[in-house]
């Protein structure tokens, strides 16, 4: 679903003229012919041609448009939308999406697509919308173990930390470096002299401000847990080697910018959602019968559903 909708950010590309008569058939999706012309009323070419690669990607859609309601059709009843209704959705798309100024006109026509192609988005927006609303009381409740871990992820993705670290490549070079700086040596000097992170030996190993999860598992780990303006006691072993780590700031968020349980079980019941019709759409995506004429391209599905352009000129 988040793949058609991201389409309203095609770009034109570079012309050559695909050809062919508009009740040409360039592809079949379980029996039902799409056409040439079906697929160009949704562009809008540049200069008077449209390219094999720009063809081939509105094909994909209308591909994959075709699946989709098959699946609606199987699966819900009565997901109809009026004209009314899928013209206010366009213009809500419109205005959300405009640049300061832009007419209409201009939007479609920066984007390469037609009034068609936008009143489909609008379409697809809608039934988006509704099947999420229609299995919103299908999936399971997040428990609260699932609440509190997504409470802790938000809290420590809020959290800024300041640190700098000293890599090397073993536990005894760690433990040496520790005896240096517990001994009285400064931390940016030992860090210049033997740190193997060519990103921030010579910055005497000071790290950007950021969230911990910026870092790999056992280091914002250490990142949370070490005192400020104190080298960390415990060795950090990562992937990259082994760390000794000081952390010079660490901002928390306010209890305020933190989501409310309610909060996170609303997304969480969202993300499922998601889920489950991401499984369901790529479920029909495989199991559909689809025929690409070979001079329009070749369909597949992995990694993602698409018409691949065929090579050459």
């Amino acid at each position: 679903m988040k793949k058609l909708a991201s389409a309203l950010s095609i770009a034109a590309l570079a012309l050559a003229a695909c050809g062919g008569g508009s009740s040409e058939v360039a592809a079949t999706v379980n029996g039902t012919d799409i056409t040439v012309g079906e697929v160009e009323a949704n562009i809008d070419p540049q200069e008077g041609t449209i390219s094999k690669e720009l063809f081939a990607q509105f094909l994909g859609f209308e591909i994959q448009w075709v699946i989709l309601d098959e699946a609606i059709a199987e699966r819900f009843e009565d997901l109809e939308f009026t004209d009314e209704e899928v013209e206010a959705e366009a213009d809500r798309i419109y205005e959300e999406a405009k640049a300061e100024d832009e007419t209409r006109e201009e939007f479609l026509s920066t984007r390469g697509v037609t009034e068609d192609f936008l009143r489909t988005i609008a379409r697809q927006r809608l039934i988006d919308e509704a099947i999420r609303e229609r299995l919103a009381g299908e999936v399971e409740d997040p428990t609260q173990e699932e609440i509190a871990t997504a409470a802790e992820e938000a809290r420590t993705q809020l959290t800024s930390v300041c640190v700098s670290h000293i890599l090397v490549d073993s536990q005894e070079e760690a433990q040496q470096v520790l005896d240096r700086l517990q001994e009285g040596e400064e931390f940016a000097e030992v860090a210049a002299e033997v740190s193997t992170d060519p990103g921030s030996a010579e910055g005497g190993g000071v790290l950007p401000c950021g969230p911990p999860s910026g870092y790999v598992p056992p280091f914002a780990e250490a990142t949370l847990l070490a005192p400020i303006g104190e080298v960390y006691p415990e060795i950090v072993e990562t992937e990259f080697g082994f760390h000794v780590v000081l952390v010079t700031e660490r901002t928390e968020p306010a209890e305020g910018d933190i989501p409310t349980e309610e909060e996170i079980a609303d997304t969480l019941s969202a993300q499922a959602v998601g889920a489950e019709i991401e499984e369901w759409f790529l479920e029909a995506v495989e199991e559909a019968e689809v025929t690409v004429e070979d001079r329009f391209g070749t369909w597949q599905t992995e990694p993602q559903p698409m018409v691949v352009p065929p090579a050459g000129e």
